[in-house]
């Protein structure tokens, strides 16, 4: 299921899932939309201060609902990342969503979000740069271009192929920390058959290691058709050296895979982050250089 592109006028909902964010990023993103053509509504909510978080798991749950319930709002952009984005969404009510389906946005803790909309619903949502961040994307114009229905085509050049392959399969992903917790508390084995994007950051690489080995073990990477690895950075290191690399630790965990895989891919929490449809289909193929193509 996919939510209806947006034309020009229609109006962008932002609220607040996880920690809270400043004004100033959300009202420089906001003339950024509309310079575009589009409008937007900033929710009360998105404001909120509760320790770290943006309100409480019951203020955000509710502003997820206002903006939901409004027939003005066509697309629902997360205003930021950070942390708890997991706590609230076993208390939504997927039924609803799937009545009047709207495009989601959003990435590194809205992870969870994106991808239970996606496991419950079937209803595509985005991967991409949460809204404060919208303003200083390089990529902020591909967003744009995406939720009003133009083909994207990821330029892939900088990539490193660990394993060649071809598949064409929807995507699941996101931030490789919380992605970790989803395959267990979700419905159906969504990830079965989809290609993983992953991406991390300020996460040691003895963390990495241990979450893409649960990966490993827990059968979701021998049950996805492909991977992609985008920037695992800045990585701090505390104590004894750790010695391996992103590199070595993925080629470890990936071992005897017989399916696409890459690194260095262009999202994460860098200066790049090209958006990718979560249950969105698309061509990934490493047969001769790395090429992803929105189907």
């Amino acid at each position: 299921m996919k939510a209806p592109y947006l034309n020009k006028g229609d109006t962008i909902g932002v609220f607040s899932p996880s920690s809270w964010v400043e004004k100033s990023d959300i009202e420089l993103s906001a003339r950024y939309v509309e310079a575009q053509g589009l409008k937007t509504f900033v929710h009360p909510q998105t404001y909120a201060r509760h320790k770290q978080s943006a309100g409480t798991h019951e203020e955000k749950l509710q502003a997820f609902y206002d903006l939901w319930d409004n027939p003005d709002i066509r697309c629902i952009w997360a205003a930021g990342g950070g942390n708890r984005c997991l706590h609230w969404i076993d208390h939504i009510d997927y039924t609803k969503l799937s009545q009047t389906p709207k495009t989601i946005i959003g990435f590194s803790d809205v992870t969870a979000l994106l991808n239970a909309v996606y496991a419950h619903c079937g209803l595509q949502t985005i991967h991409g740069t949460n809204f404060n961040r919208l303003h200083k994307c390089k990529q902020n114009q591909i967003h744009i271009d995406l939720i009003t229905g133009s083909r994207i085509i990821y330029p892939e050049n900088g990539c490193h192929i660990l394993r060649q392959g071809r598949t064409k399969s929807p995507m699941v992903g996101g931030n490789l920390s919380v992605f970790q917790y989803l395959p267990q508390t979700l419905l159906r084995n969504f990830y079965k058959d989809h290609i993983l994007f992953l991406e991390d950051c300020n996460e040691e690489l003895s963390r990495i290691d241990r979450m893409l080995l649960h990966l490993r073990r827990s059968e979701v990477l021998n049950n996805v058709s492909g991977l992609i690895f985008g920037q695992f950075g800045p990585i701090p290191e505390t104590g004894k050296p750790f010695g391996f690399d992103v590199e070595d630790i993925i080629k470890e965990h990936t071992h005897g895979l017989n399916i696409p895989i890459i690194m260095n891919a262009r999202f994460g929490h860098q200066e790049d982050l090209f958006p990718f449809t979560i249950g969105g289909y698309v061509d990934f193929d490493t047969t001769k250089q790395a090429e992803i193509l929105c189907l």
